[in-house]
């Protein structure tokens, strides 16, 4: 009886227990070939491996799963009509991204204190992504507005127009990547939009590279700096040296990069697998706790709460580590090696409150989405 074969991006955790079930191929995301998927049977990717005619045309593959929230990886109309099944992993690490930005927000001087004094964060992308950080930052006290054009009032409730999204103190991009319909969002920040931007926003995207035309934003900052996060680029591996210089803080596409949310992913594709295949797959094991966060040090307040979200996760690390491989190796591979070594990182969520903390602090620490 034929044993299926089940091509994997090595850098996706949790297939352990599948064994008796396929022939388990791991190779790098971004360098699976046609020849590699010719006799597969499923294939499993992430977003660096593109999934269309040229991979797959001539294949065995009958289905396809990306453990990813986006899917503009996957051509997905050529799979349909090929009769090939796919499944993405909708919200999966949607938790880790929200955990990036506000690590963000407390690494970035300032802006912790602007926002929790009235400051107002505009999100782009009203999906997964953008529906937990208001909700994050909603608890927190935080004001937020919206722009997704593609979802009714009801559907986002803090819906204001693009020109009003971007008059906020902190401007978060999460819509994904679109050169179609109605509303297409490759380079919806060109340099007309950067340059209408007020002085003072700070521009963060763990979205999609595309969205931010990245030739004009570094020009944006060459005449006019702001603070400017970076998870996504425009041509990754290979991204602009010049302008991981210019931005305030830079990341190899690692927001949702979390233990939870990789191994959510895994199990949303499993499962989807499992179904189409006709089989029970056995569940990946549960994750103990990541510790008690470590305050002893902070004084209590902003500085206590900017101490929990530096210890579960410092964004300046992955920065310094970007800054430091591209300096050495200006090549691609620093970019992706990179993510295939990414460090073990834990959701705020998996992280305990010291329980000698006032009921205000955890009250504080808990809507930040600590120990829950």
């Amino acid at each position: 009886m034929h044993k299926p074969v089940l091509v994997l991006d090595e850098n996706i955790p949790g297939w352990e227990g599948l064994e008796a079930l396929a022939t388990l191929r791991r190779l790098p995301g971004r360098a699976i070939t046609a020849a590699d998927v010719a006799d597969a049977d499923a294939l499993m990717v992430r977003s660096v491996t593109r999934v269309d005619a040229a991979l797959l045309a001539g294949s065995r593959v009958g289905f396809v799963g990306t453990a990813t929230i986006g899917t503009d990886h996957l051509d997905t109309a050529w799979l349909d009509r090929h009769g090939i099944r796919w499944a993405s992993a909708p919200g999966c690490n949607a938790n880790a991204v929200v955990d990036y930005v506000c690590s963000a927000i407390g690494a970035l001087p300032g802006l912790l204190e602007c926002l929790l004094d009235g400051g107002r964060v505009g999100i782009v992308g009203y999906g997964n992504v953008g529906r937990r950080l208001h909700q994050r930052l909603a608890a927190a006290g935080i004001r937020c507005v919206a722009h997704d054009p593609l979802l009714s009032p009801a559907q986002c409730p803090v819906q204001v127009s693009l020109e009003a999204v971007c008059q906020v103190d902190l401007l978060c991009l999460h819509a994904p990547l679109t050169r179609e319909g109605a509303h297409p969002s490759w380079h919806m920040f060109d340099a007309r939009r950067l340059h209408s931007l007020p002085a003072h926003t700070v521009l963060l995207n763990a979205g999609r590279g595309g969205v931010v035309d990245n030739a004009a934003l570094l020009a944006s900052l060459a005449a006019r700096p702001r603070p400017v996060v970076l998870d996504v680029w425009e041509n990754e591996p290979a991204i602009n040296a010049a302008l991981l210089a210019s931005v305030t803080l830079g990341t190899p596409h690692i927001a949702g990069y979390s233990v939870e949310g990789k191994l959510a992913g895994t199990r949303q594709i499993r499962a989807a697998y499992g179904q189409y295949r006709g089989l029970t797959v056995p569940e990946t094991a549960p994750l103990d706790r990541a510790g008690t966060l470590a305050l002893a040090s902070a004084t209590g307040g902003v500085e206590a709460l900017r101490a929990a979200l530096m210890h579960a996760y410092d964004i300046r690390r992955d920065d310094q580590a970007l800054r430091r491989a591209l300096g050495a190796d200006p090549s691609g591979a620093a970019f992706d090696a990179l993510r295939k070594y990414y460090p073990e990182r834990r959701e705020f969520s998996s992280w305990l409150i010291p329980a000698d903390l006032d009921a205000a602090s955890i009250n504080c620490l808990q809507a930040w989405g600590f120990g829950r």
